[in-house]
């Protein structure tokens, strides 16, 4: 009859009782959830393109904590702004080219808008 390495070596491994079992299953699916946690609340970046004087849309849904990267495909100046919802952000002028990042922590309708250009607007709600 064939042993296996274990017995052969005279190392014995003592069987696993029940409660390290449920130990390690409760581990494990603890680590499942805060991986699943930690995928799902990732946060995103979302590109608005600014050109024709206006935003490339004109509303936008998002989660709480992601960016909007405001790019400036105009060949004049832009100058990004949010004063609703409890929110303000005011940007410096934006050269043609420049990119402005905008960073949504909370949860609410914001309007942006533009300084320089005030019919332009977009409407972001952040869930």
């Amino acid at each position: 009859m064939s042993r296996s390495p274990l017995h052969r070596a005279g190392a014995l491994l003592p069987p696993i009782s029940a409660k390290l079992r449920v130990r390690w299953g409760w581990t494990f699916a603890l680590l499942l959830l805060v991986a699943g946690a930690e995928l799902a609340g990732a946060v995103a970046t979302h590109r608005i393109v600014q050109k024709g004087r206006a935003f490339g849309v004109g509303e936008i849904a998002i989660n709480r904590w992601d960016t909007l990267l405001f790019t400036n495909e105009d060949e004049f100046l832009h100058q990004i702004y949010v004063a609703s919802g409890g929110m303000t952000f005011d940007s410096s002028e934006q050269p043609p080219g420049q990119t402005i990042e905008v960073n949504f922590p909370s949860s609410g309708t914001f309007t942006v808008r533009c300084h320089i250009h005030p019919k332009m607007l977009l409407t972001v709600h952040v869930q």
